[in-house]
């Protein structure tokens, strides 16, 4: 019984090696990882600069506020803590 299972074992890996041929060996795995890593890099690439339009836009957006509301408030005076709280 073990040797019909010893024999069994060899051939499924000899079946596993002609499909892994079949589809390209290693050399096509590795291909392949090549590509899907260049893919992502430049997935994260486009992430990376769109957040950083985006925060862009908002810094501008609360710095104009900002500027804005100083320009208008020239002449009022800071407010002062009282100490206490409402």
């Amino acid at each position: 019984m073990a040797f019909l299972s010893i024999i069994l074992s060899l051939i499924a890996i000899a079946m596993a090696y002609v499909a892994l041929q079949r589809t390209g060996g290693l050399k096509d795995l590795k291909r392949q990882m090549d590509h899907l890593t260049s893919k992502t890099e430049d997935v994260a690439k486009g992430a990376r600069e769109t957040t950083a339009d985006i925060l862009r836009r908002l810094e501008h957006m609360v710095r104009g506020a900002e500027a804005q509301s100083s320009e208008k408030d020239e002449n009022v005076p800071p407010l002062r803590d009282t100490g206490s709280e409402k």
